[in-house]
């Protein structure tokens, strides 16, 4: 069995909507009232796993341009 592990910060962007074409900031973190976790965004509140993380998009961007952000 697999294993992932993915680091959610606020400020991340997703992708969210019907097809995953609308990016939005996450703005908080919850958990429902199952206990499952729920992302707060600026398009309103999402289910964690139901949306598209920018971050690991492949070929989204390089490392480089990561850190280069960041400064």
């Amino acid at each position: 069995m697999k294993t992932y592990q993915i680091e959610i910060k606020v400020g991340d962007t997703v992708e969210v909507g019907r097809f995953r074409n609308v990016i939005a900031r996450i703005k908080d973190i919850s958990i429902d009232d199952n206990g499952q976790p729920v992302i707060i965004t600026s398009k309103g509140p999402k289910k964690l796993f139901s949306c598209r993380l920018s971050k690991l998009t492949p070929g989204a961007k390089t490392p480089k341009q990561i850190l280069q952000a960041k400064k």
